[in-house]
């Protein structure tokens, strides 16, 4: 098994793609030379990585992806570990998550992190609230820009960065909009499955805005990132970093201007 962390390296890039054909392009590999290194994690792992009943069709099994998922959070948190030890404040790639009313902040953020010439990897991904707190109390992501302290803790690495309002739109003649994390809670709240109410729901705050303002129904919308609180109701905006991030690589992205 001395290969079997270059391997699953491989299987975490190609499990993207849906096939052998795709995925090879894509992971700078022949296809006859992905097939072989996924045919020796199989008799090295003892599981069936690709379905091959279908020849033209083959696709990847659920083991695969959970396999290949374990090997990207473990290798992160290796990654974060061999920097810890390193102990220079000096990351060479970073794992962004953000709301979607917060990525214009996130994407400044990133301009002015990759203006250090060590950093050579930022990955910024938007998700709805509760899809990004899943994944970074996982440790999938460094660093989340959001709206409260994910699970009933206090993390280590917290700032404020400013404040939201919700905007909401009421009007009679249109359906609730909600996120999917609105949906949930609604859903959660609701005493009987049947309901009278029509409803939109997306996880794009893009759709939400343009059909509020298009079409009418209610909603809430977060308005612009403000530096200051304006009232008791305003919601803060807070830049979180993971626990097992190296301090003097906190110390360095915290002083990052928003």
């Amino acid at each position: 098994m001395d290969n079997i962390h270059w391997q699953l390296s491989v299987l975490s890039k190609a499990i993207h793609y849906k096939n052998l054909s795709n995925a090879a392009s894509h992971v700078g590999l022949s296809q006859p030379q992905l097939s072989r290194i996924v045919s020796r994690l199989e008799e090295e792992l003892e599981v069936i990585l690709l379905d091959r009943t279908e020849r033209r069709k083959s696709g990847w099994t659920p083991i695969a992806f959970k396999i290949a998922d374990t090997y990207f959070r473990n290798s992160r948190k290796l990654t974060q570990s061999l920097q810890q030890i390193k102990g220079d404040g000096t990351p060479t790639q970073i794992t962004i998550g953000t709301l979607e009313g917060l990525s214009g902040l996130a994407s400044s953020f990133c301009a002015q992190a990759l203006s250090n010439p060590k950093l050579h990897l930022v990955e910024l991904n938007v998700y709805d609230l509760s899809e990004l707190e899943e994944r970074f109390e996982k440790d999938e992501l460094d660093i989340i820009f959001t709206s409260r302290e994910p699970g009933k803790r206090k993390h280590r690495y917290v700032r404020t960065v400013g404040y939201q309002v919700f905007t909401r739109n009421a009007k009679s003649d249109g359906p609730k909009v909600l996120s999917t994390y609105e949906y949930s809670n609604y859903v959660q709240g609701k005493k009987s499955t049947k309901e009278s109410q029509q409803l939109l729901v997306s996880n794009s705050l893009a759709i939400r805005r343009d059909w509020i303002e298009n079409h009418g129904g209610s909603g809430s919308i977060p308005s612009d990132v403000r530096r200051r609180k304006g009232s008791e109701t305003d919601t803060p905006v807070m830049l979180i970093g993971s626990d097992l991030m190296n301090p003097g690589v906190w110390e360095k992205l915290e002083q990052i201007s928003l």
